[in-house]
């Protein structure tokens, strides 16, 4: 019997609801276009236009931007669309008949990384309906993300089964490269984002520190996408992003950064809390550009960062 490989035949086959899998369809059908754009390279900024949360744009934010909405809107399901790129959700037109879904999305993470030729990526989120307030992330239908790097992947993860990776070949299918997809509870790797943190936050200073005695492995390069991709890669490690003064609350986003790989991470055997200790997984969606702090890998090593971050343990 002929294994399909094919990224339609393997979530189908994995029993992805018809509606869900066209939506994911298309959400690759955003990556691929998303690609051409970069390899066209236009990187510059756009003149007097920042993002929802005042963060200059790149002709590259833009475009994303609007290839992935465009997309979300042919699939027919997207009812409410999010993205850091805008202020405020988007509706579009569905069939109120059929299931609809409210899509979330970072078009472009880590794109101040483009002009250093740098890999970045885009990140989603599907939850059911037309309104995610109040939802959590435990209400996720699926979560996935793109990386575009010297290969361009596709990891997919949809509620109870599993993290599938996929890769873009030459002709244009996103072909399987790797089901389920786990994470070991301890790995050498950290990735450690906001290190000016440590001046701020004496127990993320200890904590960093414990890590190069120790000594372990960093890896980090300045983009939430390909560092957590990298720590799936190699089956194990650990990626930190505590509050300072200016984020107390944390920088990064929850509803279209934090709680769609808090899922994927959950799917591959992993853990996410916050740096207080909660589950990011439990965190409602309210603003939809709310911020959290993130400590997020392998469970033991994230429990180990977060007891630290707490005062509860010596790095």
């Amino acid at each position: 019997m002929v294994k399909h490989t094919t990224l339609h035949h393997v979530l189908d086959e994995q029993g992805t609801p018809r509606e869900l899998l066209s939506l994911i369809y298309h959400i690759a059908r955003s990556a691929k276009y998303i690609d051409f754009a970069l390899r066209a390279g236009a990187t510059g900024t756009v003149e007097n236009s920042a993002n929802a949360s005042g963060e200059t744009q790149l002709q590259l934010d833009v475009v994303s931007d609007e290839i992935i909405e465009t997309e979300m809107r042919k699939s027919g399901y997207a009812a409410t669309i999010i993205s850091e790129e805008k202020r405020e959700p988007v509706s579009a037109p569905v069939d109120e008949a059929q299931p609809h879904f409210t899509v979330a999305y970072d078009p472009l993470d880590g794109s101040s990384l483009v002009d250093a030729n740098l890999a970045v990526g885009s990140i989603f989120a599907v939850w059911p309906g037309a309104d995610p307030s109040g939802l959590t992330g435990r209400d996720l239908l699926a979560s996935a993300y793109v990386l575009y790097g010297p290969r361009v992947t596709l990891t997919v993860a949809v509620a109870g089964q599993g993290v599938t990776v996929f890769e873009l070949n030459d002709v244009g299918d996103f072909v399987l490269t790797k089901e389920g997809v786990r994470v070991a509870a301890e790995s050498k790797y950290f990735a450690p984002g906001n290190l000016k943190a440590t001046n701020e936050n004496p127990r993320y200073d200890a904590l960093v520190r414990g890590y190069m005695a120790q000594p372990r492995t960093l890896r980090y390069s300045g983009g939430m996408v390909p560092d957590l991709h990298h720590i799936l890669a190699k089956g194990g490690g650990v990626f930190l992003y505590p509050a300072d003064e200016q984020y107390p609350n944390g920088k990064l986003r929850l509803m279209f950064e934090c709680a769609p790989m808090a899922q994927i991470f959950a799917e591959a055997g992993g853990l996410a809390l916050t740096q207080a200790g909660e589950p990011v997984l439990d965190l409602p969606c309210g603003d939809v550009h709310g911020r959290t702090t993130i400590v997020i890998g392998g469970g033991g090593d994230v429990r180990e960062a977060v007891r630290v971050l707490r005062g509860e343990a010596v790095a």
